[in-house]
């Protein structure tokens, strides 16, 4: 009778009886050499079954949706239908509508306007030269007493009556002026009386005594 040694797991070092062919303390399977193998792990196995049951549902449920969608019908075409044009030798029907003489309508509208020129505004002339007038006479000076007022106007070259003129003293301790030109003497004194007309500008001595 051969009797059966012990033999040590080599992986958790512990002893047991050589007939069993795993260990039974850590479950680790004793190989034919006396070498210790680990315990097989299906878990990958199981994932990639489980990946693959996973597809095959996939395209079975996507066949199944497309299998079930209704089909769209395509709507009939209609053909235009035939116009019958008149025999020869067939008179139009007066009482049918487009028959007979046709009256053509005019269109205002469709008639041409040509628009009109607009009058081009009025060039306005350029002033040259202005001068400082009393009664109608060009002045270079003029005389005047204390309080006393003289109207003064002006004239332009060349000749326009719708320009502003501005008025003004060159020293209002001798005399004053107005907008309309009018001068009153102030004080004994000489002074410059000055006109400007569109930029162009005129002098008068005044003296008043």
């Amino acid at each position: 009778m051969a009797i059966v040694s012990d033999v040590k797991c080599g992986r958790c070092d512990r002893r047991y009886s050589g007939l069993r062919a795993r260990c039974p303390f850590c479950g680790a399977r004793r190989s034919k050499r006396g070498k210790y193998a680990e315990p097989q792990d299906n878990t990958r196995v199981k994932l990639i079954i489980g990946v693959l049951l996973l597809a095959v549902l996939i395209v079975v449920t996507m066949v199944l949706i497309f299998t079930s969608l209704p089909e769209r019908e395509t709507p009939p075409t209609s053909s235009p239908s035939p116009t019958l044009s008149p025999g020869p030798g067939s008179e139009p029907d007066p009482d049918l509508p487009g028959s007979g003489d046709v009256d053509i309508i005019e269109d205002p509208e469709d008639e041409t306007v040509v628009p009109s020129p607009e009058p081009s505004a009025p060039v306005e002339p350029t002033i040259t030269s202005v001068s400082i007038t009393y009664n109608g006479d060009p002045r270079e000076d003029i005389t005047l007493k204390v309080g006393e007022k003289v109207p003064m106007s002006f004239k332009t070259t060349p000749e326009t009556t719708d320009k502003t003129a501005t008025w003004k003293s060159a020293d209002e301790n001798v005399f004053m002026v107005l907008s309309n030109g009018t001068v009153t003497g102030i004080g004994k004194g000489r002074a410059d009386l000055i006109v400007t007309v569109d930029g162009v500008e005129a002098r008068c001595i005044v003296r008043v005594r």
